[in-house]
């Protein structure tokens, strides 16, 4: 807008002194056609040039008067003639040393002004000087129209050329934008993929660099949160395994006194030490799995292919003594062929025994373990008394045990169930009372990478 402003000013002025120029060389060709008479008097030289000039613009209306001496020898009497300038007095001081009339006409100062002639506006020259002391003024006065037309056209063409030029810096700065900003999309995509425990390094390939500073910064700042909560999970992992060790010789201290004859408080004391040696151990164990499970490092890069079914056979396996004690009866149902998963086996093998170890002590008679391959599905079903609405969310949280528990835990089971299934990417769904007759939990594994090893040789995994 200001260069349109700044634009329409200048070529306004630009115009109007060529449109001045042309009315003041037309009012001096006008004045050279004066003719003073010897015998007193004056008149009007014509000739085709001069014809030819004021009829030069068809558009316009052309004014002029010749006056000589006082009395109009040519044009419209009504045409006004402006007051003489004192200022300009020296000027015609000076034409009065000039020999012939081009000389005075060349020498006089114009006037220029705006008047009204039939009710229409004008643009008027006027030329006042002597010529052998007879006061001779010549006016010529012409309307406005071709240098508002004039001006309409300019003022129109730089708006229209100013707009398509907006349009156009509108359109390559969108364009540049979002090309260059495509980078940064990308990485705020990748940022938003990330879990909550992802604290690897970001990735600034391709960003501008004037964000390279702000991501230099951040991954600093995430380098040191990695090492708090590396330094907090080595923590956990020492203490976890300098406890078992003592709560071992505990246990088997426990077991030693109670494979002997005891009075019966002493032998209900030393059971009471070994179910609480036998708690705190498991409690380090799974503190141990834990402190393993490391968000930060990619799981991945070390997972091996294996068979979903032959996994929960020999993991259930392993809690049959422990669900026969607990009198509830455990089944396994899976597919003949291989449902093969890629992951971690000590970590699947502690995920299942927490999910069965968990239906054993708050599920009812009987657990169900099944395996799908479409797509690979682990499912822990028991037909305990389940869990409320309330607490479904929050099972999976550290510590955490529902109101009404009887049984003893630690909290930490489906806790480190929610870890391991992040881990390798699989997907749980916990269902209960009204929905399902007792407790499912349902893990959903993503199907197996090319190029990993398989567990079984000789076998291949299925199309």
């Amino acid at each position: 807008m200001m260069d349109s402003v700044a634009t329409y000013v200048i070529t306004r002025r630009l115009s109007a002194q060529s449109y001045d120029r042309v009315l003041v060389d037309a009012a001096r060709a006008l004045a050279r056609q004066v003719v003073l008479q010897p015998g007193g008097g004056a008149r009007l030289e014509g000739s085709w040039n001069f014809a030819r000039l004021l009829e030069v613009d068809p558009d316009e209306r052309l004014y002029y008067k010749v006056s000589v001496d006082g009395s109009v020898i040519a044009g419209r009497p009504d045409l006004a003639v402006p007051p003489r300038d004192p200022a300009a007095t020296w000027a015609e001081d000076d034409t009065e040393a000039a020999s012939t009339l081009l000389e005075q006409v060349n020498n006089t100062r114009p006037r220029l002004y705006d008047d009204t002639m039939e009710g229409l506006q004008v643009r008027a020259a006027a030329l006042s000087f002597r010529f052998q002391g007879v006061p001779i003024d010549v006016v010529i006065a012409e309307t406005i129209s071709t240098r508002s037309r004039f001006i309409e056209e300019v003022l129109s063409v730089l708006v229209a050329c100013q707009l398509l030029l907006v349009v156009l810096l509108g359109f390559v700065i969108v364009t540049g934008v979002r090309s260059g900003l495509q980078s940064v999309s990308r990485l705020s995509d990748e940022i938003e993929a990330r879990s909550i425990d992802d604290l690897q390094p970001i990735v600034g390939n391709g960003v501008p660099v004037e964000l390279a500073p702000l991501i230099a910064k951040t991954n600093s700042l995430l380098g040191r949160l990695d090492e708090a909560v590396a330094s907090q999970r080595r923590f956990i992992g020492h203490a976890a395994h300098q406890l078992r060790t003592p709560l071992s010789g505990l246990k088997l201290e426990s077991e030693l006194m109670l494979s002997r004859p005891l009075p019966d408080d002493i032998r209900q004391r030393a059971e009471r030490i070994k179910s609480v040696a036998d708690r705190m151990i498991r409690v380090g164990e799974q503190l141990l799995v834990l402190a393993r499970i490391d968000a930060n490092v990619r799981p991945q890069d070390g997972f091996e292919r294996l068979d979903l079914g032959e996994l929960t056979q020999e993991c259930g396996a392993t809690w049959i003594p422990a669900a026969r004690q607990a009198q509830t009866e455990l089944t396994l149902a899976a597919p003949e062929d291989p449902v093969w998963i890629d992951g971690d086996r000590v970590l699947l093998d502690q995920l299942l025994g927490n999910l069965i170890d968990n239906a054993i002590r708050y599920g009812g008679s009987h657990i169900a373990l099944r395996v799908l391959d479409a797509p690979p599905s682990l499912i822990v079903e028991d037909d305990g008394p389940g869990i409320c609405a309330a607490d479904r969310e929050r099972v999976f949280d550290p510590f955490y045990r529902a109101a009404g528990s009887l049984a003893g835990g630690s909290g930490l089971g489906l806790a480190i169930v929610k870890e391991i299934a992040q881990s390798h990417g699989a997907h749980w769904d916990l269902r209960s009372r009204p929905e399902f007759a007792g407790t499912r939990i349902s893990l959903v594994f993503p199907g197996p990478r090319i190029g990993a090893h398989l567990s079984r040789s000789g076998r291949k995994p299925a199309a």
